[in-house]
């Protein structure tokens, strides 16, 4: 919807695609893709190697023109708007920054502004005070004079991006921008999309990882095959189902415990064992560091009881893990105990690991104590281990008086020394 002065009012996508297909001769890359661009979007475009990502950013730019379908800017169709005009309001950083530019950094950066400019016109003072602070910004103040092809992969790629936002248009289009950047640049350029996007921009990045996408996207387009195969909210597309049928390996997903994003681990087809079998008596996640640790060190693993739905029983699920589940918010029964009776006792070690105990998870200490060998996982000091019922405060008393309490650290480094199960 636009205003009297022709602006662009709130409710109107800067870029939208409308069933746009795009072909090369028999084969079709994308097929009938239809996607709004909303003002103060960061979208991250994710999906396996040959989705179409790429190819759908060049079409929104107008570098290629669609086989079917068509590109909107501004609710102006792309071909009808001349590549100066596109160049005003949209920019695109592709995912290799071209070495072979014998020219200062400086001039690199004012390119950014040759669509605002006249046929013979010069840059102001004013262009090149905006070139400077976009260099500052990204992290390369003092480079003006050097030349563009003596810098590293990852300087280029910054400098390319100040050179985008030199050019200060309302959608930026960023075709895996970080390749060849550090964790710490990597960071600090999608640290600064997302704060061109708080301005009411528009970003639209093709990002191959996917926890990068969680953490900085606020809303995620996952391609397959040319199509949409989910889009919304990180919690809406990053689920182990979707990516499964997808990616075609199956995952994990699980919260970053500093940040809150959604991370995505791949599990591996096969976790086979061949060392002693260590079962882990678990509940509220407490169980699921050990597990991928003790995985990785190839020993045979059981688990429970845990209830549906907890993060230890959907990694254990996930892995392929021997467990026993009740539903979630039941209270463990004596009838559950013996159901797990046969893992415990069958174990050659047994770990209580540090979780809260209330009435509903009562009875695992009464598992725990028909292990043939127990060690309880001592709480880290900021979590200490919770009592809900006074029976359960006397039960793990009695345990504790009988078993070792090691942390994680200790029991990891134990088990793989071999010293805990030796004789």
């Amino acid at each position: 919807m636009k205003g009297p002065a022709g602006e662009v009012g709130p409710a109107e996508a800067i870029l939208e695609a409308r069933a746009v297909s795009y072909a090369v001769e028999e084969l079709r890359i994308l097929d009938a893709v239809s996607l709004r661009i909303e003002p103060g979007e960061f979208v991250g475009l994710i999906g396996p190697n040959g989705a179409g990502k790429t190819t759908l950013l060049r079409l929104l730019v107008g570098i290629l023109s669609p086989s079917g379908g068509e590109v909107l800017l501004e609710g102006v169709p792309l071909e009808r708007i001349r590549s100066r005009e596109r160049a005003r309001k949209v920019a695109f950083l592709g995912q290799e920054a071209p070495a072979a530019f014998p020219f200062p950094v400086l001039d690199i950066l004012l390119m950014g502004r040759y669509p605002f400019l006249g046929r013979f016109d010069r840059e102001a003072e004013a262009d090149v005070d905006r070139a400077r602070r976009a260099l500052a910004y990204v992290g390369l103040e003092g480079l003006e004079e050097r030349y563009f092809h003596e810098l590293s992969g990852g300087e280029r790629q910054l400098v390319l991006f100040a050179k985008v936002l030199v050019q200060d248009t309302r959608g930026l289009l960023l075709d895996e921008p970080t390749s060849n950047l550090d964790i710490k640049h990597q960071d600090l350029f999608f640290s600064m999309a997302r704060e061109l996007a708080r301005e009411k921009r528009s970003v639209v990045a093709a990002v191959h990882n996917i926890n990068v996408a969680s953490h900085y996207c606020t809303r995620l387009v996952l391609l397959h095959r040319g199509a949409i195969a989910a889009q919304g909210a990180p919690e809406e597309v990053l689920r182990p189902e979707t990516l499964e049928r997808v990616y075609g390996a199956r995952t994990v997903v699980t919260r970053n415990p500093a940040t809150g994003s959604l991370m995505v681990d791949v599990v591996p087809r096969e976790v086979v064992g061949s060392g002693p079998r260590v079962h882990l008596i678990g509940g509220a996640g407490s169980a699921v560091n050990l597990t991928r640790e003790l995985a990785r060190l190839g020993f045979r693993l059981s688990g429970g009881i845990a209830h549906e739905y907890d993060a230890d029983e959907k990694l254990w699920e996930a892995l392929g893990i021997e467990s026993v589940v009740i539903g979630a918010f039941s209270r463990i029964g004596a009838a559950d105990v013996e159901r797990a009776a046969s893992l415990v006792e069958t174990a050659d070690l047994t770990i209580l690991c540090s979780f809260p105990v209330g009435p509903g998870n009562l009875e695992n200490l009464r598992l725990a104590a028909r292990s043939r060998r127990l060690v309880i996982a001592a709480p880290a000091e900021e979590t200490p281990r919770g009592f809900f019922a006074e029976e359960g405060r006397e039960l793990f008393e009695r345990l504790s008086a009988e078993a070792p309490q090691m942390s994680y650290r200790e029991l990891v480094n134990a088990l793989e020394s071999g010293r805990l199960l030796s004789p």
